[in-house]
């Protein structure tokens, strides 16, 4: 299982930017795959690599096609194949429950 952590904005639309991030997030909540919004970013759990980029290639589309000239993503995954892996148990593990 591969968990992601990510966030879509453009730099070049000045500085309130939530309707652009409003669209990515859009995209991600759309797709199907479980996720969790966030302060910072989206979290999303996704069956591979593939699966994972497509939905990110779609959010930033999205931000392009509302005039975004230019566009930063920040994308962490940790993609753990010796175990099943999801958003709640890596905070369980975290938390000692």
């Amino acid at each position: 299982m591969i968990i992601a952590e990510v966030s879509i904005f453009p730099v070049s639309e000045g500085t309130s930017l939530s309707r652009y991030v409003k669209a990515a997030y859009e995209v991600i909540r759309d797709s199907g795959l479980k996720h969790q919004l966030t302060a910072m970013g989206t979290i999303i759990e996704a069956g591979c690599l593939e699966e994972l980029f497509n939905v990110v290639a779609k959010a930033e589309k999205a931000v392009l096609e509302m005039g975004a000239r230019r566009v930063v993503i920040n994308l962490k995954v940790d993609h753990r194949v010796d175990k099943e892996a999801s958003m709640e148990g890596k905070v369980r593990s975290v938390l000692g429950e």
